[in-house]
């Protein structure tokens, strides 16, 4: 009821009523160019339509105004419209109000939403609503909703919105900004910063972060849907005649597109294809594909324009199949179909209304009326259903079929989701034993380092003790031999002492006489000691 309450303020109201009085026809007859993509449905996630009936969610169904999901407690969910991403932490509820060209109007009834508006075109709007407020984005960025019991938090990590209460008030939320709001007049406000990430934010930031990075978006617009998917899971080259193609990597012999799939009847775009690839949602709603040499390659065309989304860009050839009771009147496949190729307008099943009559056929003229599909059909086989297939006059029979398929499909997805969860647990536990085993290995490595250094000081402590012990050992012996030193030192000055005094006390030494033969005696000394004259 409050959303419905928040539909009806000034600002929304005026263009929400002037659209639905100028175009009533167009609605009916022209379903929207854009749709919505679950993208990565993480744990209990499920979805409904206007009728309230909750199914679970599967990866790569189309949603549009109308449709509403839901996420356990614990689990997250991913949804691009258009270039924006929704992202979702349990436990949510999200309803989608309008999702169209130029209009995304969102009613968050529970939880928390991130979303980031990605290049958001001049006539375009994006509106959250909540139980307390309505957020109106002016400027493309990252935001954050909570809404919680009684109140809602906003914030915006980058970009600007404004915020309307009940009657009118108005309120700028800036970048790296957050308020709470408790009332519906924004009257009682708590703005403060923007704080750091939480889990859900900083998961939306490393998405984001890997969507920037993404080799597709260089050679397609990110309106397109899903071409994330297509990084992993084949390669881009370019070609002479049709520019840049994508050629998908499968392990499938003789593989074809339209092939490995089914279709199913979605509303408001009727019979729809989903393929049974993971990264079979962009290629089978946009583009076109063409086969060179033994490969079928994918080719986007120009990058520049919207592209439009389409339920399945194929040409049908045969009866028309029958419409489940209560659909509007739609052109329905055929007993058989075939791929278009480049240059091979699309005649979608609803008519295309005044908006953009050459929609999903890359600028092209409008395609001339249908006389006879057969003489379209490129070279090639096509892709026939099998029975009881399309047949006419069986329309209750294939409702009750089509339904039967639909829950055959939807168990064998649960059945598929399980075994991948269960395979996913493995390897979890897996990797848990492993990281249990490295760090038991670190530990184990950690505590012999510690042994060794432990075991080493404790040897360097004995060798410190050894060392003294025998210093201790050696030293009487060391002080006995300086003892002895000193004493033989002191016993060398004592003698050399004695030596000296003895040298000191002593008479000197008589002289000696002269020889006896040198002696004369006194009277002898003039006779011998005359002179040579006086001698006889």
């Amino acid at each position: 009821m409050a959303a419905r309450i928040w539909r009806t303020w000034a600002t929304v109201a005026a263009l929400v009523l002037a659209a639905a009085v100028s175009a009533p026809a167009i609605a009916q007859q022209e379903p929207p160019g854009r749709a919505a993509r679950l993208s990565q449905p993480d744990g209990g996630v499920q979805w409904s339509g206007p009728d309230g009936n909750w199914q679970a969610g599967d990866p790569n169904w189309p949603f549009t105004a109308g449709d509403s999901i839901r996420v356990a407690a614990g689990s997250r969910a991913e949804l691009h419209a258009g270039a924006h991403a929704l992202r979702l932490q349990g436990p949510a509820e999200l309803s989608i109000d309008a999702l169209d060209d130029n209009d995304l109007r969102l009613t968050l009834r529970q939880g928390s939403l991130n979303l980031r508006a990605r290049d958001m075109a001049p006539d375009e709007r994006i509106e959250v609503n909540t139980q307390n407020l309505a957020m109106l984005v002016d400027r493309s960025g990252e935001f954050r909703v909570d809404s919680e019991p009684g109140s809602t938090r906003v914030l915006a990590r980058s970009g600007t919105a404004t915020l309307y209460g009940e009657n009118g008030e108005s309120a700028t939320l800036a970048p790296a900004q957050q308020a709470r709001y408790v009332g519906r007049d924004l009257s009682a406000a708590a703005v403060q910063g923007a704080g750091p990430r939480d889990a859900l934010d900083q998961w939306a930031a490393d998405r984001n972060l890997a969507e920037d990075r993404s080799p597709s978006a260089q050679y397609l617009s990110r309106e397109v849907l899903g071409y994330q998917e297509l990084d992993t899971h084949g390669e881009w080259a370019s070609t002479v005649e049709y520019g840049t193609v994508w050629y998908p990597r499968t392990t499938i012999a003789n593989w074809e597109p339209y092939r490995h799939g089914q279709w199913r009847w979605v509303d408001p775009w009727g019979w729809t294809w989903f393929d049974d690839a993971r990264w079979g949602f962009a290629p089978f709603h946009y583009g076109r594909w063409v086969q060179i040499g033994p490969r079928w390659a994918w080719v986007p065309g120009p990058r520049g324009p919207r592209q439009f989304y389409a339920p399945a860009l194929v040409g049908f050839a045969g009866t028309p199949a029958p419409r489940p009771p209560g659909f509007e009147r739609h052109r329905t496949p055929g007993t058989d179909w075939f791929p278009l190729a480049p240059g091979q307008p699309w005649r979608p099943g609803f008519g295309a209304g005044p908006r953009d009559p050459g929609r999903g056929n890359f600028g092209l003229p409008p395609p001339a009326p249908l006389r006879s599909t057969q003489r379209e059909r490129p070279p090639g086989p096509s892709m026939a259903m099998p029975a009881p297939g399309f047949q006419p006059g069986r329309a209750e029979q294939e409702r009750r079929d089509r339904w039967q398929r639909d829950q055959e499909w939807q168990q064998q997805q649960r059945r598929q989701r399980q075994e991948d969860q269960g395979r996913n647990e493995l390897h979890q536990r897996h990797e848990q034993i492993r990281q249990e085993q490295l760090q038991r290995q670190d530990q184990m490595q950690q505590q012999q380092r510690a042994l060794q250094e432990q075991q080493m000081r404790q040897m360097q402590q004995l060798r410190q003790q050894q060392d003294q012990q025998q210093r201790q050992l050696q030293e009487p012996q060391r002080q006995q031999e300086r003892f002895m030193r000193d004493q033989r030192e002191q016993r060398g000055q004592m003698e050399r002492r004695e030596q000296r005094e003895q040298r000191q006390d002593r008479p000197p030494p008589p002289r000696a006489a002269p020889p006896q033969e040198l002696r004369q005696p006194p009277g002898d000394r003039g006779e011998r000691g005359g002179r040579p004259g006086n001698r006889d």
